[in-house]
């Protein structure tokens, strides 16, 4: 690789980076072009991003970044996951991970300047998403409005069932 590409390669990990709130560490072991293919897939759903790079072009990135504290988790077959959605992304890597007979191992993450242990990142896994929060919050504010409708066609189901009733007589 060219020194000009390496510059290249640097800035665009260095972007995303500084583009995302979070980013998770992975190793891969023994993956396949179909099963990154796959991984990456699945989290471009939770609008993130899968990236591949050289550990060294990586490190040199986050240095720039002020993702330092990754620094020593950055090694042998590592890949980066990228997101501002922590608990879509964590959801979908764990669950990739638990699945893949070791073919994928969480290492760590970074969120908000703090390392995430593995444990960390499988607590957030546990954790709803942006949209399923987004569809509780609705449900709890659409639930009084149904009441409330329930309530008002109380009376005139009872109304009806009066009128009904009186006419047959």
């Amino acid at each position: 690789m060219k020194r000009s590409e390496k510059a290249d390669a640097i800035a665009k990990i260095r972007k995303r980076f500084e583009e995302n709130g979070a980013v998770f560490v992975v190793n891969q072991n023994r993956m396949t072009v179909a099963n990154t293919e796959d991984l990456r897939k699945r989290l471009r759903d939770v609008n993130s991003v899968y990236l591949v790079s050289k550990n060294t072009l990586a490190k040199i990135a986050a240095k720039e970044a002020g993702f330092d504290y990754l620094l020593d988790h950055l090694n042998g077959q590592t890949a980066l996951a990228f997101s501002n959605d922590v608990t879509g992304s964590a959801k979908v890597i764990c669950e990739y991970a638990s699945k893949s007979e070791d073919k994928i191992v969480v290492v760590c993450g970074g969120y908000e300047g703090r390392l995430l242990s593995d444990k960390d990142v499988k607590v957030l896994s546990q954790l709803p998403s942006m949209d399923e929060l987004r569809a509780k919050i609705i449900a709890v504010i659409q639930t009084p409005a149904q009441r409330m409708a329930t309530l008002l066609q109380a009376p005139a189901g009872q109304l009806a069932r009066v009128l009904k009733a009186y006419s047959e007589k």
